[in-house]
Parts: C-alpha cells; sequence; structure tokens
C-alpha cells in the first residue's frame, strides 16, 4: 500500500529521522535550486558514508506551500503495510518511500537476486548471486533515468516523449552496497527521487 504525505505537518512529524527535507524535489522555501542542488548531492554523499557505518537517514519531501495549488508539490509517497499515522511513518522511518514532485509522476524500484525481492528502503540479501536492478517510470515526458551507488552514476536511461519507461541495470554487492534512483526532466529539475535498495 502507498500512502502519500502531502500535508507538511505529516512530514515535519517525520522529519527528525529525514535527512533531506523540502528541498529535495524542487526549490520549495525560498531556496535556489543550486541550493537544492547542493543539498541533494550532500544526502547523497552522507548515505554512502551513513550505510556503511549501518544507520542512515531517509530522504523526504514537501511543499512548504502556502499558496492554493502548491500543496503537495513536493511530497513523499510511502509503502506503508496499512494506511495508519502509525504505519505511514513506520515507512518513512524506514526509508521505504520516494519524493515525486506531483502526483502526476510515478516510480517503482526493485532489485532481485537470488529469487528475493527487495524494495525502496529493504535490504535484499544477494547471497553472491547477481542482482538486477529495474525500474519503471511515467509521467516525465522525455525525462531522463539515473541509478546512483556509493561510485556516482552507474547508469543512465533516457525516457521517451511520452514519459514512460522500463530500464534495467545488473550489478552484485562486490560492486555496490546500495543502489538509488533520481529521474529529472530535460530541464535537469527534479522529477522523483528514491530512498535507496540495501544490497547484502
Amino acid at each position: 500500500m502507498e500512502a502519500l504525505l502531502a500535508a507538511d505537518s505529516t512530514a515535519v512529524a517525520a522529519s527528525e529521522t529525514a535527512g533531506c527535507g523540502t528541498a529535495c524535489c524542487g526549490e520549495r522555501g525560498g531556496q535556489s535550486r543550486s541550493g537544492a542542488r547542493r543539498q541533494q548531492a550532500e544526502w547523497g554523499r552522507r548515505l554512502a558514508h551513513d550505510l556503511h557505518r549501518g544507520r542512515w537517514r531517509p530522504a523526504v519531501g514537501n511543499s512548504d506551500a502556502h499558496l492554493a495549488g502548491q500543496l503537495g508539490t513536493p511530497h513523499t509517497v510511502v509503502h506503508a503495510e496499512e494506511l495508519s499515522g502509525e504505519a505511514v511513518l513506520a515507512g518513512v522511518r524506514a526509508g521505504r518511500s520516494w519524493i515525486a514532485e506531483s502526483t502526476a509522476v510515478t516510480l517503482d524500484v526493485t532489485a532481485t537476486a537470488a529469487g528475493r525481492t527487495g524494495g525502496v528502503g529493504e535490504r535484499l540479501a544477494a547471497d553472491g548471486e547477481p542482482i538486477v536492478v529495474r525500474v519503471q517510470v511515467c509521467g516525465v515526458p522525455s525525462g531522463t533515468i539515473t541509478l546512483h551507488t556509493e561510485g556516482g552514476i552507474v547508469h543512465r536511461h533516457a525516457l521517451p516523449a511520452d514519459g514512460a519507461g522500463v530500464t534495467q541495470w545488473r550489478t552484485s554487492t562486490e560492486e555496490t552496497a546500495f543502489v538509488r534512483v533520481e529521474v529529472r526532466h530535460p530541464n535537469l529539475h527534479m522529477a522523483a527521487l528514491s530512498n535507496p535498495i540495501i544490497l547484502t
């Protein structure tokens, strides 16, 4: 079940476990585009370091909006066990979430190995087997999907004009301990950002 965190108060309540805050998908709250990109890059650098130490801070997004039509742009999509406040916050704390610029954008990220599948914010025990990462995106016309590891960008895929596409990438735990996804528009504005899938 996915729950949409569009209300600022819900995202703020979860922010003590979050690292990226309001800047992950845009320039809200008076932050410049370059400031948002710096914050995204810093979160990505810290992520690799923190995962190797066994603790990391999931990214969340919210609008900090005060004008009609802006609430929920961006927002956090949470994979929750049920639609309750407790379950949604548990999903946020675990990082089983991704950030979207609007409800028009959808993202599905999975990693599969040794007959098991892991999603965003989950651990996948690969048992030394090859890992296939699959990403499906809708709602980002002519955008670009990028897959990121501690080594930086490892895979790029261009989306068609209708904005829907699927890409796959193969890796192993010898190559990386995690993978996360960014989806950007042709003008480089962020459309979606996922928390990592942790590979063990």
